[in-house]
């Protein structure tokens, strides 16, 4: 296809073998798919210059150009026009790495001069210019060398600064080492793992130095000693770790397992499905059979039979050969590995191999005569039996699940369903393995975790079993709270890292009983104030911002009334509102000047060099002004025009056409839309709907918005009704009687969180905001104020207001300009 496309832009490029070229430039079949999708759309991009499209288009432009093209055209810069490589991207075009450059520079104004010279970032996040940067008058790497010397490692300070410049070369490099090393010590000590990646080399590189006491940091989660590259739970881990948390449900095999490649489709596989899929199998360089390349060679790739395994020393045995795992500190020969399983004579062809299977007696059978590949007879496909029919027909591993014969009767509790292990079912695994994990080695559980154990026996039993032994982060937890003393509280899941482990298993808790109901997100707020205020380098206004945040913001979301939790906008204003004020306090002392001695024109001078959102420090400059703490402050109000901040009536009803006809997005996300696009509700009040806001009349569907049931039309009601269907799905883990959400979220009994439903809209293309204030503005024109109060369930003020935006310049207007 690609060549087709580029033969009719360029027709010179018939005589260029372009098929050739490609495999040249792109060695991944991604690449080139989509490359293929966007040419297909758009081939004027091979000769328009226009900066669009992916990479990819620059290289084959580069490459046919100098094999010969006349016709095509490189992209340009999309700010200068100009013809250089586009590395960055911007405003949805390409741009080069100058002018990539150049708005992160704008973008990052100095917080001193405001110089746009970027140089780095404080330790605070800020960024410096040039002439001020962060590391100052000193030498990051000096004092890292004197903080290393300094220690019991017996490391001198020239020999410390030579291991440090090798290492990292860099100023801005040097400087994040010595403030980790300031905020941890124990960093070269062994925990390592919490620190930035240059620390396993800092550490190895001393050590070969001949420093003593350095402990070269290990995965936390493995404890396999290899660079720690990713990040995991707020710690530093292995890929291979991190690959592990990536699970998703396979589109080939539909087993929970770490997504391996992805089809045509896009849809996610696992490593096994991809290498089965034909789609992914190439010629091999040796044998020439279409398999799948196992490694990559000079001459394309070899197959699995093909390839040759690397030489290594066994860790076993000690003999130089091919080994497993030669890149580990752990290599085992291929003898050592076929010694650590039984042999013996096989039942069915008399050789003396390793034993797979055996038979209904107990006789040994190998692994080629215990599992031959036959048809299934429940699909009809050839696999290997995983089971049998009461006939003695063979099944496979899928059939096999659902066959009535694959449940027989529990030796512990006797009910019949598919065992799990060891002649037992899943629940009663469940409950002998969540004891062993809480409760320490051959103790009972404590008092204390039996309220964690109780609630942790309501989610189905699998998915438990499959966090002990699948999900090493939330085993870890549950291990850790062994570890604890007194009941598990709020408090003692706190001080885990923030993680979706801890989190989820607070939800269940809470969801089951274990622990009170609290509000998240205020919560999350008021740890979130307690390290702001922190950073306030005044202990004088340190206090008065602590006061403010208490009596003002903080208190008005203590009251809200019962039953009505803090949002995450609401929440995210005071966010914004206490930065810029810690902000100001931070611009003030680095000007040599106070809060108590602070000007308006100092104040004018700070919120005209930056953005409109400083203007939300107004409440806090009026507050001090009215207690004393300073001088008569203020700032201008952000008003905001509800007329000038929405979408057009044209774009609004293509958006409903788009989710009535979009057969392929999400039943939740077609929903929620429409509900946004036709009654104007916000996403707050989507997001906890459920079911006892529905009135089904079987042939027509109402809606609990407001105080009188609106009817809701086609195809919205047949969405509503398949959400009450599917709201036992997968987040439903812990069975409640009340709430039934119809969105529900991943954390068991909890609705889905405003803030990532409307990510998921805008994601589709839905301006949440935007598209409310068009359909309220619509909604007004058509309907009195009553009505929209007593349908949609806004109050008759809200109602009146928007009456009166959707009607413009009425009486009121022409009564003012008399009387003026």
């Amino acid at each position: 296809m690609i060549s087709e496309i580029v033969r009719s832009a360029d027709p010179s490029c018939e005589r260029i073998d372009v098929a050739a070229v490609l495999q040249a430039v792109f060695r991944q079949r991604p690449q080139l798919r989509t490359l293929a999708e966007v040419l297909q759309a758009r081939p004027d991009l091979l000769t328009s210059g226009r900066p669009e499209g992916p990479r990819a288009i620059e290289r084959l432009v580069g490459a046919l150009r100098e094999a010969g093209a006349e016709r095509l055209a490189q992209p340009r810069c999309g700010d200068f026009g100009r013809e250089r490589p586009l590395t960055g991207l911007g405003d949805g075009v390409r741009i080069c790495s100058a002018c990539k450059n150049r708005r992160i520079w704008c973008a990052n104004p100095c917080v001193i001069c405001g110089s746009t010279t970027l140089a780095g970032r404080d330790r605070a996040g800020r960024p410096r210019c040039r002439a001020h940067p962060p590391w100052g008058a000193t030498d990051p790497a000096q004092e890292l060398a004197k903080l290393i010397a300094a220690g019991p490692f017996g490391v001198s300070p020239a020999t410390a600064q030579q291991v440090i410049r090798s290492i990292e070369p860099t100023r801005p490099g040097q400087l994040r080492l010595l403030w980790a090393l300031e905020d941890t010590p124990a960093l070269l000590t062994g925990r390592g793992a919490e620190g930035p990646p240059k620390i396993s080399a800092l550490a190895q590189a001393l050590i070969d130095y001949g420093a003593h006491g350095v402990v070269v940091p290990s995965c936390p989660f493995c404890q396999r000693t290899t660079d720690l590259k990713q990040r995991r739970d707020g710690l530093r881990c292995c890929g291979l770790c991190w690959h592990d948390t990536k699970v998703v449900i396979c589109a080939g095999c539909g087993r929970s397992r770490p997504i391996g490649g992805r089809r045509f489709d896009g849809q996610p596989v696992c490593g096994t499905c991809r290498q089965h899929d034909p789609f992914n199998h190439r010629p091999c360089s040796v044998c020439g059979a279409l398999r799948f390349r196992k490694s990559r060679t000079d001459d394309g790739g070899v197959c699995a039979v093909c390839r040759e395994i690397p030489t290594a020393v066994c860790a076993t045995c000690g003999e130089r050969g091919p080994c497993y795992f030669a890149a580990t500190d752990a290599p085992k020969c291929l003898p050592c590995s076929a010694k650590e399983r039984e042999e013996a004579v096989c039942a069915s062809c008399g050789k003396h191999r390793r034993v797979n299977n055996r038979t209904a007696t107990g006789e040994p059978l190998c692994s080629h005569c215990g599992n031959k590949p036959k048809p299934c007879a429940g699909c009809g496909g050839t696999f290997r039996t995983s089971g049998r029919t009461p006939e003695g027909e063979p099944l496979c591993q899928t059939c096999w699940a659902k066959h009535p014969a694959a449940r027989r009767p529990c030796t512990q509790c006797g009910s019949v369903e598919r065992l799990y292990r060891h002649g037992r079912c899943a629940a009663c695994a469940r409950s002998a393995d969540l004891r062993d994990v809480l409760s320490p080695r051959g103790g009972p559980v404590r008092p204390e975790l039996e309220p964690v154990f109780q609630a942790l026996l309501k989610p189905p039993p699998r998915t438990v079993l499959h966090w002990i032994h699948k999900v090493p982060a939330r085993r870890a937890v549950l291990q850790a709270l062994v570890t604890e003393h007194g009941p598990v509280t709020h408090e003692v899941l706190d001080r885990f890292a923030a993680a979706r482990t801890v989190e989820y298993l607070r939800a269940a808790l809470v969801a089951a009983g274990a622990l009170p109901a609290r509000d998240e997100q205020l919560a999350l707020l008021e740890r979130w104030l307690t390290k702001t205020i922190a950073r306030v380098s005044s202990a004088e206004e340190r206090r008065i911002l602590r006061n403010y945040t208490n009596w003002q913001p903080l208190r008005r979301l203590r009251r809200m009334p019962a039953g009505q939790l803090v949002t995450h906008g609401r929440a995210e204003t005071v966010r914004i509102e206490i930065r810029n004020v810690a902000r100001l306090l931070e611009w003030l002392h680095d000007g040599g000047t106070t809060l108590d001695t602070c000007t308006q024109d100092q104040v004018d001078a700070w919120l005209s060099d930056g953005p409109t959102a400083r203007a939300t420090v107004r409440g806090f400059l009026l507050w001090t002004s009215r207690r004393g703490h300073s001088r008569p402050l203020t700032a201008p109000v952000i008003s905001n025009y509800f007329t000038a901040r929405i979408i057009g009536k044209d774009q609004r009803w293509a958006l409903v056409r788009r989710l009535v006809h979009g057969e392929q997005l999400q039943v939740a996300d077609r929903a929620a839309g429409l509900l946004l696009l036709l009654f104007a509700q916000p996403v707050g009040r989507i997001s906890r709907l459920t079911t006892e806001h529905i009135v089904d009349r079987g042939d027509t569907l109402a809606l609990k918005l407001g105080r009188v049931p609106v009817e809701i039309p086609a195809p919205l009601d047949g969405l509503i009704r398949q959400l009450v269907e599917r709201r036992n799905g997968r987040a439903a883990t812990v069975p409640l009687e009340e709430p039934k959400w119809l969105f529900h979220s991943i954390y068991p009994g909890q609705p889905i969180n405003p803030n990532t439903l409307g990510r998921r809209l805008k994601a589709i293309g839905i301006p949440a905001q935007l598209a409310r204030h068009a359909s309220l503005m619509d909604i007004a024109s058509e309907l009195p104020a009553i009505a929209i109060s007593r349908l949609l369930g806004f109050h008759q003020s809200t109602g009146d207001n928007w009456t009166r935006e959707s009607q413009g310049f009425g009486a009121d207007y022409a009564a003012e300009v008399s009387r003026r």
